[in-house]
């Protein structure tokens, strides 16, 4: 079952991401060191000065898919989160993925695929 993004969030946390009400259950339950070490694994891959991925996509999938991902980068940089927070950053970057997925290569695509949605 996914997150309906369109619908009413609950607030936006200090890291700028909305939190809905069906992720206060799913943070319950995530394993949240594991989630952030899978977000981290994105951020490296997508955003590291080593990787030539980010000029490789298009300037939608940049648009869409960089600026949560880059808000995320700031927050597990931070290393003070919340699950709740850590939730719902990986369901932002996951939403935000999702049209481009198609462009990704198979690594990205299926670390994507570990997010909850």
């Amino acid at each position: 079952m996914g997150i309906d993004v369109s619908r009413e969030h609950l607030r936006v946390n200090r890291f700028g991401f909305a939190e809905y009400e069906d992720m206060v259950e799913l943070s319950r339950g995530v394993d949240a060191s594991e989630l952030a070490r899978v977000l981290s694994s994105i951020v490296e891959l997508v955003l590291s000065e080593e990787s030539d991925l980010l000029d490789s996509l298009t300037d939608e999938a940049q648009a869409d898919f960089v600026v949560p991902l880059g808000m995320c980068a700031r927050m597990l940089s931070s290393g003070e989160y919340s699950a709740m927070e850590l939730v719902s950053a990986a369901c932002t970057v996951s939403y935000c993925a999702e049209s481009h997925m198609s462009e990704f290569p198979d690594d990205l695509a299926q670390m994507l695929s570990q997010l909850p949605r």
